[in-house]
This record gives structure tokens, sequence and C-alpha cells, in this order.
């Protein structure tokens, strides 16, 4: 028993460093995406719809329709708007079709 006391005890160590590791990992600084892609949009989704959309979020500098793909790119002004607006309308429904949001690294 007392063996086994000090595997747990090694183990907890171990265990101890790996936050240390993550937390390292969190601190990379990385590309933020100002773009989304929109999918699955209905063939009656216009654009002055999609832009109130995305307004509603935050300001945009582009929106991009693509009606024989059924899908828009939109380029915001702050990366935190595009995360806001794939957080709020991945999978929401417009128009009776459930649209895709993905974010686009430049």
């Amino acid at each position: 028993m007392h063996g086994r006391g000090r595997g747990v005890a090694g183990q907890m160590g171990r265990g101890r460093l790996m936050p240390n590791k993550q937390n390292l990992r969190v601190v990379e600084c990385k590309p933020q995406p100002c773009i989304v892609s929109v999918e699955g949009l209905s063939s009656s989704t216009t654009d002055v719809q999609l832009k109130n959309l995305l307004m509603s979020v935050g300001p945009i500098q582009s929106l991009q329709m693509l009606p024989q793909q059924r899908k828009a790119i939109a380029k915001f002004k702050e990366p935190a708007h595009a995360l806001a607006f794939q957080q709020k309308f991945h999978r929401h429904m417009i128009d009776l079709s459930h649209i895709n949001v993905a974010l686009i690294v430049e």
C-alpha cells in the first residue's frame, strides 16, 4: 500500500506540470480571423438580409455573395465581431435554411 501512495504522488507531480505547458500554448500569438464564411444560404436570402444580420454583431468591411454556391464571404473590421457572429449564428435558420458559419484565417 505504501508503494501505491508514492505512485499516485508521482502522477500528481507530473499532473502539476501540465497546466504550465498548456498555459504556454495559450500565450502563443496567432492571427485572429476577421473573415467569416456563411454556407447553406437559401436561394431567397438577399444580400440586404445578410448584411443586416452581420451588422447586428459589428461593422463589416466587405460582403461577397456567391449565389451559385449558396454562400457568402464577409469581412469584419474586428476579429471579436467575426467570432461573435460565428458563435451566435452558426446553425441559425434563415429563410428555412440552416446556415453554417466558419471563421477563415487569412
